[in-house]
């Protein structure tokens, strides 16, 4: 089974599915379905320039609740499992799953080919490799520190040109080179809890995309303090605590002093595939 996702955005803990397709098989004559999906949030206008959907497009598509039976018994059913870059397209439905309290799916018997890790296995992407492509000769001294770090140069300067990249500044490339997307918007050094607007909001679990100060005041409390008693990291469990014990205002103010205001979010100059 061939499958790929489009979506809303990058962020697992806020965006979502909006176009699913599965091809059985691998041959020019190998059927296929396509499963379209109306969100429950806008879409990225980054995302939008990269797949073309809108959200007038899917106004009257089913909500992703309402085709979950038919696409976990096609996973299920599947022994191969191709995509590329798909480890993106799996955290995305794992996300999807969550997010109305289903199980994730279970492939640890399944057999995952991923495209894109199969060519960077066949044609290695080395630094050796990246300096003799970008900047046109070897260098010597690999994986000494100093070597290693003058060819970085090199290569990143010889790759801005290459990819027609070098007037883009560098909040943009690193937007879309980030290890750890979305990082600009988390309180904290981890995606456990994340700024929305004025509002703290909870980036795991089955109230992501809650605002800790609503929870706080509601009949989820307890949420808050079941974090608190189990093994999340520090920053995670003082906020918690601190929303637990101050209103809103005084919340959202305390951790902006604690942990600095969000970082703007830039466009991204090119897209994921």
């Amino acid at each position: 089974m061939v499958f790929d996702c489009e979506t809303t955005g990058i962020d697992f803990t806020k965006d979502q599915v909006i176009e699913l397709c599965v091809q059985h098989g691998l041959g020019p004559t190998a059927t296929s379905r396509t499963w379209r999906i109306r969100p429950s949030v806008a879409i990225h206008p980054a995302a939008q320039a990269v797949h073309g959907i809108k959200l007038d497009d899917l106004a009257g598509c089913p909500l992703f609740a309402e085709y979950v039976d038919e696409i976990i018994s096609v996973f299920t059913h599947a022994d191969v499992i191709v995509g590329y870059n798909i480890s993106f397209d799996i955290e995305m439905l794992q996300a999807e799953l969550a997010r109305i309290e289903r199980p994730p799916l279970d492939l640890t018997t399944k057999k995952l080919v991923d495209a894109f890790r199969l060519w960077q296995q066949c044609e290695p992407r080395s630094l050796m490799h990246a300096h003799r492509r970008f900047v046109g000769d070897e260098f010597a001294s690999a994986h000494s520190a100093s070597a290693d770090v003058a060819a970085t140069g090199r290569v990143l300067v010889g790759m801005l040109e290459h990819f027609k990249l070098a007037d883009k500044d560098w909040q943009q490339i690193a937007s879309v080179c980030d290890p750890l997307p979305g990082r600009a918007s988390w309180v904290g050094p981890s995606r456990h809890l994340r700024w929305e607007g004025d509002a703290i909001v909870v980036g795991f679990g089955k109230h992501t995309g809650a605002a800790l100060h609503e929870l706080a005041a509601g009949p989820d409390r307890s949420f808050l303090q079941w974090v608190m008693q189990k093994d999340f990291p520090a920053h995670v469990v003082e906020i918690c605590k601190t929303a637990l014990e101050r209103p809103a205002a005084e919340l959202v103010q305390w951790a902006r002093e604690r942990f600095g205001q969000p970082a703007p979010t830039a466009q991204p100059p090119f897209a994921r595939k």
